[in-house]
């Protein structure tokens, strides 16, 4: 119920305050060196509580209200130096030259509670000691990562006709384990303005036109948390208290896994081609952009899909398999004026896009996302478009009972089995599922691919 989701959150509240500033220096010497230091940084508070009432209508309607406060805090900074140098030689070549190091630091910690059964629902009333103590719980938190990067950088230009580009960075992240959080990365680019050609100067209607190309490997850590590389452990009385003595009333501290770690997970690789042209038409008024990519996502960052046998514990990010992304995308915008009083610009722009699985180790061959009360509703499979949802079709709905009788019948006769039902759960007007294998019975083999979330 909107209504009642709305009245339900009214009262609750949430706070954030964010400080954010940077300081630099730089400094020219030599005649064509500079060198420049960066540092700069966020300080994050926030604080937030709120009320879960019963849900009457839902049917995980819990036997009690439960009131919670939670606070944190998140500080960063990243402290960038470089050391850059500039220049011309014979009015043709130019050439500049970047090299750097950055190091970046987030850390936080948070702290909350919470109690159930509130005798009322009056908002003045929520506080944490008034709360059941039965039902009370704590709980904190805390995090830190660090990056640390050297790169360098080379561009080239001769005669404003050929442009060369190069990068080269190597990344450290704390998030991966020792052996595997070191990766090397780089990327290059080609120019050609061919408008800037000899040949070139006889056609007025194009003003200017450049042919361009690039390919790069880069990385990223997603989303991988601070702990991904380690086995966490904790205790809980529902977990991990036992009574070693058979007492009821005396129970012994005891640990139980709470997270499962990978020290092997890995950078993902972005491996990215890029093909494109930029042109300016009809006197400067008509501006065209125009790219095909394809981007090869190696050893994607997923959380691991290990079966039930790891019980209640996180399991880590680990490298489950690669992508391929690939498009094209152009725009065109046109501007002029009319008189000195008006002038207007008009642009469009179209995109496509395709994403398909290329790899999956492993001997399931998938693995699923997208979590819901009901489980996941997406499998990524070879072959098929990331996030594809994965279920049952719908073929329609159950009319009448003879119509249920008569699936009921072809599934006996199919299966030998005189007890065998079509579908366990059909009824008039409940949904009639197809039989995708035909074996005239709906089973977890029925599920098949059903749409494209991209």
């Amino acid at each position: 119920s909107p209504l009642a989701n709305r009245v339900r959150s009214a009262e609750n509240r949430g706070y954030n305050w964010d400080m954010v500033g940077n300081v630099w220096g730089e400094i020219d010497f030599l005649k064509h060196l500079t060198a420049r230091t960066s540092f700069g940084g966020t300080v994050d508070n926030g604080y937030y509580y709120y009320f879960n009432y019963r849900t009457y209508e839902n049917k995980e309607n819990g036997s009690s209200n439960s009131y919670s406060e939670n606070s944190y805090y998140n500080t960063s900074w990243t402290w960038t130096n470089t050391l850059s140098y500039s220049n011309i030689f014979g009015q043709k070549h130019a050439v500049k030259v970047l090299i750097g190091s950055e190091a970046i630091k987030n850390n936080g910690r948070n702290v909350g509670g919470s109690r159930l059964n509130y005798f009322t629902l009056d908002p003045n009333y929520r506080l944490l000691d008034n709360g059941s103590p039965t039902g009370q719980t704590n709980t904190s938190g805390s995090y830190l990562t660090k990056l640390s990067s050297q790169f360098a950088r080379v561009d080239y230009t001769y005669d404003e006709k050929y442009i060369l580009q190069g990068n080269v960075r190597r990344d450290m992240a704390s998030v991966l384990g020792s052996d595997t959080r070191t990766g090397y990365f780089g990327s290059g680019s080609i120019g050609w303005r061919i408008s800037k050609e000899n040949f070139f100067k006889t056609i007025n209607w194009i003003n200017d036109l450049k042919l361009r190309a690039s390919y790069g490997i880069l990385g990223t850590i997603s989303n991988t948390g601070a702990r991904n590389s380690f086995n966490l452990f904790g205790a809980s009385p529902g977990n991990s208290y036992y009574a070693i003595d058979g007492s009821t009333s005396n129970t012994s501290l005891g640990f139980y896994a709470t997270q499962y770690g990978n020290p092997k997970t890995k950078w993902e690789g972005d491996k990215i081609l890029n093909i494109g042209f930029d042109a300016v038409l009809v006197k400067n008024q008509l501006d065209i952009s125009a790219d095909w990519y394809q981007k090869k996502v190696n050893g994607l960052l997923f959380q691991d899909q290990a079966g039930a046998v790891v019980g209640g514990a996180t399991r880590p990010n680990v490298n489950v398999g690669d992508l391929q992304n690939s498009g094209f995308d152009l725009s065109v915008n046109y501007h002029t004026s009319i008189n000195k009083d008006f002038s207007f610009n008009v642009g469009a722009n179209i995109t496509t896009y395709k994403t398909e699985v290329t790899s999956i180790p492993g001997t399931a061959g998938f693995f699923t996302a997208g979590g819901t009360r009901l489980g996941d509703v997406a499998r990524n499979m070879v072959g098929h478009p990331v996030g594809a949802f994965y279920g049952y079709q719908i073929a329609g709905f159950f009319q009448s009972d003879a119509e249920i009788a008569q699936y009921n019948q072809e599934a006996q006769k199919a299966t030998g089995d005189p007890q065998a039902t079509y579908e366990s759960d059909a009824a008039k007007g409940r949904f009639r599922y197809v039989d995708v294998n035909g074996d005239h019975r709906i089973t977890d083999a029925d599920r098949t691919f059903i749409g494209d979330p991209n």
